[in-house]
């Protein structure tokens, strides 16, 4: 094997670390994208809401939309502020949609793929951000 075949099949250190914040950048733009795409879905077809179940609003949409982009950029160029603020972000989120959800179900309203899909993504986010690998890639080496 020669030595470029060798260096593409083992990716780089950079580009390694680099994976773990990029793909928690992704998610959370995934997030705002799900958020937006159940309001629009909701709005343009309305015969799909007990299907979709309960989800955020658009005035959460509007609160939420600014923050989670600022996070995705901190988390895309590696910053540790952007880890920081990306994990208090979303631990706060996280347990807000908790707490919504408990409501939600102790109230006996319908839940749908869209009240599941969106805690899912929410604790897939906080997991990413939780991994040792994501919090070193945004730390400067000392």
């Amino acid at each position: 094997m020669s030595l470029g075949a060798a260096m593409a099949a083992h990716p780089s250190p950079v580009a390694a670390s680099a994976a773990w914040p990029r793909a928690a950048a992704a998610l959370a733009l995934l997030f705002v994208a799900l958020v937006w795409g159940g309001i629009l879905l909701r709005g343009t077809v309305p015969s799909v809401g007990p299907a979709l179940g309960q989800g955020i609003g658009s005035t959460g949409a509007v609160f939420i939309t600014p923050i989670a982009l600022v996070a995705a950029i901190g988390l895309s160029l590696r910053t540790v502020w952007g880890w920081w603020f990306s994990l208090i972000v979303v631990a706060y989120q996280t347990t807000s949609y908790a707490l919504f959800l408990v409501v939600v179900l102790a109230s006996g309203d319908a839940t749908g793929a869209l009240t599941w899909l969106t805690g899912l993504l929410l604790l897939a986010l906080l997991s990413v951000l939780l991994l040792p690998g994501t919090r070193r890639a945004c730390t400067p080496a000392s």
